[in-house]
């Protein structure tokens, strides 16, 4: 295939390359640095990010509050549409976290497509009807399976159908990471982004398995926290600028000064400098909400608000009263990691049936969590995200 897989380490400039480094340090230390209680719980609500920031792009407008309301409150009855295909969403994160691709193999069409069937597992069928141009008519969508028709997506006419299987060749041997080292996987990343789009291999759902794929490149590419990030929040907060980059990559070649591939590579350079930029903006406001004396400080004003139920929850009526204790069982769940039932009863000095009462509230609202030997450990309530972490959606 006639295209430039990414931009080079000798081809980046001296400003992309220093953004590519400082990206690789900071998430580094993010990795290293933050409380490991907090690690897990933090993993999860950046799959609630990732995946409401994923879809608001494709045009959903699923609320996040009411996605945090469902992590702690079952949805009754059917839920709406756009709900439904964040939620499908996350869960395809987890499964795809429990039973990891090998990173040998991420690239291959095998592993992108078990990608995109992860997203539509056990969706119902009337949601794997795609209405097509012409007409009213709907087609079936097959998870997994490479489109067999034509499509348009705006201004960009993908490759044809017959010449989709040589694309994903060349895609799987051009973004194999065991043969990429330094800044190259990270360039990599930028570029195979866009190039799988650009290359549309699935009838629909191709942006948002092309993000997860991307997710998956750049943890296997030697970002240890990425998770505890996502580059799909920058993407979903200025939509325009996410197109317009991708745009821009998509634009033909424009003479010999402008590579040898069918695609311009000035394009694909503005593409990897706004990935590279909006990745770094991401791993830095992240690291900034996890600063431990900010934090702190915002875990004592949820928790002392909450002494004189002052907060509201999404139906406008207010959160029940919780004891200060709760605030010291907190910190302690935080800073030490999980303890037993016993252990907390004698750190705040309560009764049984007051700790017993504090400890069961606690879990209600999904600020805890006890498992079946009585050990329980911290999680983050979706009643206390917009305190403890504001702007994260």
């Amino acid at each position: 295939m006639a295209l430039t897989p990414y931009i080079t380490q000798d081809r980046a400039p001296g400003d992309l390359k220093d953004a590519a480094l400082e990206l690789i340090q900071l998430d580094a230390s993010l990795n290293a640095n933050i409380l490991d209680p907090l690690r897990t719980p933090m993993i999860h609500l950046q799959r609630l990010v990732n995946s409401h920031y994923s879809n608001k792009i494709e045009g959903n407008s699923a609320s996040p509050a009411d996605l945090l309301l469902a992590q702690e409150t079952p949805v009754g009855g059917e839920a709406a549409p756009d709900f439904l295909e964040v939620k499908h969403h996350i869960e395809a994160q987890i499964r795809l976290s429990i039973d990891p691709i090998d990173a040998a193999s991420i690239c291959t069409r095998e592993s992108i497509a078990c990608i995109h069937r992860e997203l539509y597992k056990g969706l119902p069928e009337k949601h794997l009807r795609l209405k097509v141009e012409a007409g009213d008519e709907r087609v079936p969508l097959v998870p997994g399976e490479i489109r067999k028709r034509g499509v348009k997506v705006g201004h960009h006419i993908p490759p044809p159908a017959e010449e989709i299987g040589s694309y994903l060749t060349w895609f799987e041997n051009a973004y194999r990471l065991g043969r990429l080292h330094g800044l190259a996987p990270l360039l990599a990343a930028a570029g195979g982004h866009h190039r799988l789009l650009w290359i549309h291999p699935f009838t629909d759902g191709n942006g948002r398995a092309g993000r997860l794929f991307t997710d998956r490149y750049l943890k296997d590419g030697g970002l240890g926290g990425y998770g505890l990030w996502s580059v799909s929040r920058g993407f979903g907060r200025d939509i325009d600028a996410y197109y317009a980059a991708l745009r821009a990559a998509d634009r033909v070649r424009k003479g010999n000064l402008d590579g040898r591939g069918e695609l311009s590579d000035s394009g694909l350079l503005k593409f990897t400098e706004y990935f590279i930029t909006t990745a770094l903006e991401q791993v830095r406001f992240v690291s900034s909400l996890l600063e431990p004396h900010i934090l702190n400080h915002r875990i004592d004003h949820y928790f002392q608000m909450r002494t004189c139920c002052a907060l509201l929850m999404t139906n406008g009526s207010a959160l029940p009263i919780l004891r200060i204790e709760a605030l010291h069982l907190y910190r302690d769940l935080l800073e030490f990691g999980p303890m037993q039932y016993s252990e907390i009863q004698a750190r705040l000095g309560l009764g049984e049936s007051t700790t017993r009462n504090l400890l069961g509230q606690m879990l209600t609202e999904g600020l805890i969590d006890i498992d079946d030997e009585r050990q329980v450990s911290m999680r983050l309530s979706g009643y206390s995200i917009t305190t403890l972490f504001p702007d994260l959606f």
